[in-house]
């Protein structure tokens, strides 16, 4: 069994999760997002591709357009339900 890094940030509402070793730094989520959730950033993954890293968590709204357009499934992004 693979055991991979994550980034995983979380606010209130929503949890973005990069699978760190999965990504190739093409910027394709930095660039789809419409709420400027990620930027580029130096960090490298094993493999040498720079990460994007997550720098307005509070703005996600969930569109997922991110996940959907990662080539390498790398991003998840998940909205926590409100417990009662």
């Amino acid at each position: 069994m693979e055991n991979f890094d994550f980034l995983h940030i979380d606010n209130s509402d929503m949890n973005i999760k990069i699978k760190e070793d999965y990504c190739k730094g093409c910027g394709y989520c930095i660039d789809i997002c419409p709420e400027y959730v990620f930027k580029e950033s130096t960090k490298v993954n094993s493999r040498g591709y720079e990460l994007p890293e997550i720098i307005n968590i509070d703005a996600c709204v969930g569109c997922k357009k991110c996940e959907l357009i990662c080539p390498e499934l790398a991003i998840s992004v998940d909205k926590e339900e409100k417990k009662q």
